[in-house]
């Protein structure tokens, strides 16, 4: 098990906060969202990592340094068209790193506790998508399920009354559909469609790979792309986490 984390965009929506700092940098608590994302890495055995770098790369490589001994590998893949690409690219760029293994992809801008990770580690099935059951808006990467609880569509696009919720950007994929996968990636990579969610690429092989939903709504989460999400995250869903956490050492 690969742990992919994507921290190559400019978050020019949290601008000024990120004229200087990379969004995945941004101290919530005691630590950066970053910090968090590895300490659940870390806390599910996961061993290996490679974070996707581009905005400010260096601030982030020199940041971590070697705070993370305890995962045998740290590596760094560069994406140096970061301020034209998005996500669908940036994963592209990593094919070589989960072609044949089983990895679990993070956005480095989600803030949540570790449970999410270890609970998809953990599940029986192949492919899995972290979602949170609620009422979305436009703007909530979307899903959908069938009457066998597969997901059936993913996409910002699905009308928000016929959506069951949002995946958080945390997710589980299987070593089997690692090379339908790339090929998906490597398609739009090619045509020039490079400025995409992730999310495109997944929702191409639905019809031919089996996804699951992992539904995390009873565990705190944000993901963070504007101010008003950062000032919840640092003051509604952080001391929800903590809440969380002492809840479960008690229980």
């Amino acid at each position: 098990m690969k742990a992919i984390l994507l921290a190559a965009g400019a978050s020019r929506r949290l601008k000024p906060l990120t004229k200087d700092t990379p969004k995945c940098l941004i101290r919530i608590g005691e630590k950066t969202i970053l910090e968090h994302q590895l300490d659940a890495v870390d806390n599910a055995g996961i061993d290996e990592a490679v974070i996707v770098v581009g905005y400010l790369k260096d601030r982030i490589i020199d940041f971590l340094g070697n705070r993370y001994r305890s995962i045998r590998r740290i590596s760094y893949i560069e994406n140096p068209d970061f301020a034209v690409t998005n996500t669908i690219y940036s994963l592209y760029l990593a094919r070589d790193f989960f072609l044949g293994d089983d990895f679990i992809y993070f956005n480095a801008d989600v803030l949540f506790h570790r449970d999410i990770v270890s609970l998809l580690v953990s599940s029986n099935e192949k492919n899995v998508l972290a979602m949170e059951y609620k009422k979305c808006g436009q703007e909530e990467v979307k899903f959908a399920t069938d009457a066998g609880n597969r997901v059936i569509k993913l996409s910002k696009e699905i009308p928000p009354d016929e959506a069951e919720g949002e995946f958080i950007g945390i997710a589980k994929f299987g070593s089997s559909i690692s090379r339908a996968f790339i090929d998906t990636l490597e398609i739009y990579a090619l045509r020039g469609e490079r400025n995409l969610f992730f999310e495109k690429a997944v929702e191409d092989i639905l019809g031919i790979e089996i996804f699951f939903p992992l539904n995390v709504t009873h565990i705190p989460n944000i993901e963070i792309d504007f101010p008003e999400d950062l000032n919840r995250a640092q003051e509604e869903v952080y001391p929800a986490i903590i809440a969380y956490e002492k809840s479960r050492q008690s229980s």
